[in-house]
């Protein structure tokens, strides 16, 4: 079997995002463990992790789950020193970091809070701050009026989540001041995009919201970028996820199309959250990314850009949404889930061998650490390639294993060959689906990876029913 598949097989583990700790260096065989993630959803625990190879977007490693890739700049330094980095991380990765404190001045008739340095509070407004948390974290929010209507606001990664981790319940969205807003069942995805810029304008999401009597919302409307540079700005958010609105202080760093840099100390659980004016309710960015690719670029070392730095998407440059119903979102990212998982199953089942007198498939206990083919194959029946897996092995081991002796090679080849056949047609299938679902822009940017990985496994599939089974 070839090398590159065994690195997709289920013996190798599969699936973490941004990885924070784990207990011990890997071993020469690539094997991490358990590893404990943090990102900007929160933290995750990934059983029997291993080592894949980097890319130029991270570690890719497998685990217990599926395949995903660990951002370079949140793997522990004893993994970095042995996995270096030739990129830059995705932008969406989120962790906290720690920056040099803004030295901003307070503009006049700004109040502080007493006792709390930086803490502005002439544009803080609970009623309008929004604390939403998922199945697989926690994140920010705000209420915002725009062409007459007012809208929750945060980022699409907030919503949806991201591979390994698509989210699969919105558990709860409340405002700072305790208002628990129903869960929408109608919300819209940026369908703004631009290839040239990813990780900007399709990363936000909104859903229409009533405000109660009295009370007020955010602006977004055209941002003057007239004198913009080191403005006084305010970042408002979940910050790492504790379920209290803090308040960043901080200025306007860099200004661009579609997103600006701010030195606000936003950390994870700040995705999604307002970057206001600091002496006015209007919101010129939504917290979405941050970025460390200065420390490991030369030219950067010793500048100010040797560091984290931090970003906002600019909401009112959106001008195209995609209206969806929220029980739609959620059913298309658990496709996405079992396309994912399925490729699991798939790379299990290239391990398959046939019996010492051909009667069928013998499934293998092979194992990694706590890791067995036979049950990735057997968990993976509730997905559909998995079924279509799990059911033609039962039909060839019903047709061939009732015989006690060898069975002829042309007895067998017409059986196991159906049995290839029909999987690796489900296995296109899905692939032909993926490809020509009409997702926005967000979900769609995912589809490259996901596909690339199963088309590797389904190769090898198929190049295994061409020369063990023939």
């Amino acid at each position: 079997m070839l090398k590159y598949l065994r690195k997709y097989s289920i013996a190798t583990g599969i699936f973490a995002a941004c990885a924070f700790m784990v207990p011990s260096a890997p071993a020469d065989d690539g094997q991490l463990g358990r590893l404990e993630v943090q990102d900007f959803m929160g933290k995750k625990v990934y059983e029997n992790a291993r080592v894949i190879g980097p890319t130029d977007k991270g570690l890719k490693v497998v685990h217990d789950a599926g395949i995903s890739i660990i951002a370079f700049k949140n793997l522990p330094p004893h993994i970095l020193a042995k996995y270096p980095q030739t990129e830059a991380p995705k932008m969406e990765d989120l962790k906290p970091a720690p920056v040099p404190p803004t030295t901003a001045a307070k503009p006049e008739g700004t109040q502080v809070n007493p006792g709390v340095p930086g803490a502005a509070v002439s544009s803080f407004d609970p009623n309008c701050l929004v604390l939403i948390r998922t199945d697989g974290g926690a994140g920010s929010g705000f209420i915002a009026s725009t062409g007459g209507k007012s809208y929750v606001y945060t980022n699409a990664h907030v919503l949806c989540g991201t591979p390994g981790s698509f989210t699969k319940k919105i558990v709860s969205i409340k405002t700072a001041s305790g208002r628990t807003l129903p869960l929408p069942p109608e919300l819209e995805l940026s369908d703004s995009y631009d290839a040239n810029s990813p990780g900007g304008l399709e990363d936000i999401a909104r859903f229409p919201v009533t405000l109660l009597e009295g009370e007020t919302a955010y602006e977004i409307k055209p941002f003057d970028v007239t004198g913009s540079m080191n403005r006084n700005v305010v970042a408002y958010g979940n910050s790492a996820g504790m379920d209290v609105v803090t308040s960043l202080k901080g200025q306007i760093l860099g200004l661009g199309t579609d997103r600006i840099e701010i030195s606000c100390e936003i950390v994870g659980g700040n995705s999604g959250g307002p970057v206001v004016l600091e002496d006015a309710k209007q919101v010129i960015g939504i917290s979405t990314y941050l970025s460390a690719k200065g420390t490991r670029d030369i030219w950067s070392k010793n500048t100010v850009f040797d560091g984290v730095r931090r970003f906002a998407v600019r909401p009112e440059q959106v001008t195209k949404w995609r209206k969806m119903s929220l029980g739609a979102l959620l059913h298309g990212l658990s496709e996405l889930e079992a396309f994912d998982r399925d490729t699991l199953t798939l790379a299990a089942a290239c391990y398959l061998n046939p019996r010492p007198n051909r009667g069928g498939f013998d499934m293998p206990t092979l194992s990694r650490g706590d890791f067995v083919v036979k049950q990735i194959i057997i968990d993976g029946g509730r997905h559909p390639l998995g079924a279509t897996i799990s059911n033609g092995i039962a039909r060839v081991n019903q047709r061939l294993g009732a015989s006690s002796s060898t069975i002829s090679m042309q007895g067998v080849v017409p059986v196991f060959s159906e049995f290839f056949s029909s999987v690796t047609q489900k296995s296109n299938a899905q692939i032909t689906s993926i490809q020509m679902s009409d997702r926005a822009p967000y979900v769609r940017q995912f589809f490259a990876e996901l596909i690339e990985t199963r088309k590797a496994v389904h190769a090898q599939f198929v190049q295994e029913g061409l020369t063990r089974f023939r």
